[in-house]
Parts: C-alpha cells; structure tokens; sequence
C-alpha cells in the first residue's frame, strides 16, 4: 500500500519493492530535476520489464498459446512478441493485476505513449508532474510494489495434464475450467488445437479425446472467433493429410453442428495478418501516424472480407476509426471509416448480436470520450437504419441504443459493465 501522505512521485517510488535502490534512486532524481517524463518513462520501462518476465516463466510457448499466436515458441523473446498492451491483458485475464489495476494501467499506457510521441512534442505538449505521479504510483501499486507477482501455475499444470492423459468432465480440475471465465476456455480450447495439430502419437491422441469431452460444455460460452480457430484447423489438418487429426476434429464438430466454421478458402489468413498489423501499429507509438499505410493495406485486400476474418478486420477498423482519448489519425480514420461502410447490415447486426460481447479492446475503448462518440457519429449516421434493434437483446441492444440515442454516459456504463463479464461470466 503507498501511504496516503506519499504525493510526490520521489515519495512514492521508495515503496517500489520490485526495484533496486539504485533504480529508486535514479527516477527520484530525475523527478527533482523536473525531468518528469524521463522519470515517467523510465518507471513503466521498467514495470513492463517486471510484468513480462513474471509472465514469460509460464513458457513462452504457453504464452503463444494464451495469445493464439501461432509463431511464437519456446525459443520467442518476448520483448519482440508481446507488446505493452497485451502484456496487461494477459496479466488482467490469469489474476496478476485486478480489473482497476488493468484499467489504470491501460490508461498510463495511453498518456505515456502520447507524451512521447512526435505529435506532443511537435505541439509543445508536455508531461505535468501530477500525470506522471499517476503513472508512478498506478505502476507501484499494480507491479513494482509487490516483492513477486503470483500466475496462475495451477492453469499451467491443468494443460500438461491435457496432453498426458484424457481426462473425465468429472474430474475436479475440469469441473473448475467450465466454471472459469471465458479467457481460460479460449486458452485450453488454442491448447488442444495446437497440439491437434503439431503432436504425434500419445499426445495427439489424448488432445483430441480430451477436446471430444470438452466441446460440447464449451461450446455455448466461447466466442465466434474461437469457433472459427477449431474450423480453421480443421481445414488445416485435413489440408496436410493428418488423417487422425482430420477424424478427431470433425467429430468434434459434428457434436456441436460446427461445421458452419469450417472456411471455404485461405483467404481469410491473408486479411488476419494484416488487420493484426493494424491492431499491433494503434497500440504501439506514433500510431496516428503509423496506422496509416497499413489500414490502406488492409482495404486494398479485397472489398468482400472473409468470414473467418470478418471479427479481426472490423476490430481492426473501429481502433483506427474510433482512436483514442487523445483523438484519432486524420490518415487513417477516414480510410477505416469508408471500409466500415461498405459493411452490409446482415454482418452488423452479426457484430453486435454476437461478437461486440466478447470485444474486449472495443468495449474498453467506451471507457473513454471520445471513442464513444466517434461510434456514436458513425451509428447514428449509418447503422441506426441497417441494424434492426429487434434483432438484438440484453446488453447488446442496452448498447445499441445508447449508441443511436447519443446517450454518451449511459454507453460507458454499459460497455463498463460488458467488459467487466469477460472476467466473471
């Protein structure tokens, strides 16, 4: 805890137990010498260094898994894998930070990558010492405070069990997982596919039994994105000849009817890794003006997206259209917002019925201004006669009509508490 009396960044950073004395001893003195931003930066540098190597002793090939990156391994350093943004999330999702703590810190990571972009120092903006108190004490509070941050190493235990042996839903382990929040099924269900696909003999075996067991209780509380990981990989086993694999993964699907995620082409994995290029650009720095090239990339793919890549490129579109607290690009946004009007209604009222619920970088966009008038703008001014209400219930039509009525309080509540069920339901 930091004291009540501990105001002043030089005060608050002597409770910094995860650093050393030396490292205290320089961001005070930067802090007296009116050199807040460096003081500032130097803080969360070093907090983001802490959070990913307690975060990278889960294994970095668990990591790719928890992220659903294929490409990264045991061998990935995860500086060049993870960035900030993720960093958080991740830790939001496995416990180690609380859902405060993340929010905070999402926060800090938007005033520190303003601060230092070439936009503030070109308008001669400067970081105030009461902001980068916050930053300070949001980064000892939430990282560098404690001694050592706790993962969930009983999760890590449950997936090597997965590979070794095919477990009974009544099994106490597994009756926990289905009880969990949603982030650990999408973790075990990229688990099993992975293994599915790169495994052989025993391991292969009992991933497949194991998500034979688990699909059908998964199954309603997954996200359409994670439906379309188990079509795709269905495509790609049968693709390679792994005739086991093959057999498994449709049966699997077969009891959930799922075949209506099974893509018709790999088209789709060309419009992924370009709209992932996206989402990395907005979060990173300069991102008003490195978004730019890459949403006209991603337009200039084709002007009907796949099915399988519908979710990630309209993500990718609404960052970019929607910006963030301190506006959006003067590039990009227009750009993103022509592709989001060539979207036909059938697919918004999809979005909204079925993906925006499970949207967790949108849905914590709302918390701020001027994202939620942004979409506000861009759905009372095309959506509100696409998307028939109707068609829409619970928090999702809550929201959609906040959005078309411009009741810019009332969206960030309910998108509050959406984001907040991605963490408890």
């Amino acid at each position: 805890m930091i004291p009540n009396e501990y105001t002043q960044p030089q005060q608050i950073i002597t409770v910094a137990n995860g650093l050393t004395e030396k490292q205290r001893t320089d961001i005070a003195r930067a802090f007296e010498n009116q050199a807040y931003d460096m003081g500032a930066e130097y803080t969360w540098r070093r907090s983001m260094i802490r959070l990913k190597s307690s975060l990278k002793s889960l294994g970095m090939a668990f990591i790719g898994e928890m992220l659903g990156d294929e490409d990264i391994d045991e061998f990935s350093n995860i500086e060049m894998v993870m960035n900030d943004y993720n960093a958080i999330n991740l830790a939001e999702h496995l416990g180690a930070i609380s859902a405060t703590g993340a929010l905070k810190l999402r926060q800090s990571l938007e005033m520190i990558t303003h601060f230092l972009s070439d936009k503030a120092e070109k308008d001669g903006e400067d970081l105030s010492l009461v902001d980068a108190a916050q930053i300070v004490s949001t980064c000892v509070k939430y990282i560098l405070g404690e001694s050592d941050i706790s993962i969930a190493i009983e999760f890590s235990e449950l997936r090597k069990r997965l590979l070794k042996e095919t477990i009974s839903l009544q099994d106490p382990q597994i009756s926990q997982l289905l009880d969990s929040p949603v982030f650990y099924l999408k973790t075990i269900l990229s688990v099993l596919i992975s293994a599915v696909k790169n495994e052989k003999g025993a391991a292969q075996e009992h991933a497949l039994g194991n998500l034979s067991n688990l699909i059908q209780p998964m199954w309603p509380h997954i996200a359409e994105r994670d439906r379309w990981q188990i079509g795709n990989a269905y495509r790609d086993v049968t693709a390679s000849g792994n005739v086991n694999a093959a057999k498994g993964l449709k049966n699997a699907l077969l009891k959930v009817k799922g075949f209506d995620y099974v893509p018709e082409n790999l088209r789709s994995t060309t419009f992924k890794k370009a709209a992932k290029a996206v989402i990395e650009a907005h979060f990173g720095m300069n991102n008003f003006y490195t978004e730019g090239p890459l949403v006209l990339n991603l337009s200039k793919l084709g002007s009907s997206i796949p099915a399988p890549a519908f979710i990630e490129c309209i993500q990718a579109y609404l960052c970019v259209y929607m910006g963030n607290k301190w506006g959006h690009s003067f590039n990009a946004a227009p750009i993103a917002e022509q592709e989001l009007k060539k979207i036909p209604g059938d697919r918004w009222a999809y979005y909204f019925e079925k993906v925006l619920r499970n949207d967790e970088i949108i849905l914590a966009k709302l918390y701020s201004i001027s994202p939620r008038k942004r979409l506000c703008e861009f759905t009372t001014n095309f959506l509100s006669g696409l998307v028939g209400i109707d068609s829409l219930s619970g928090d999702n039509r809550k929201l959609f009509e906040a959005l078309s009525q411009k009741n810019i309080d009332r969206i960030g509540t309910i998108a509050k508490s959406m984001h907040e069920k991605l963490s408890t339901k």
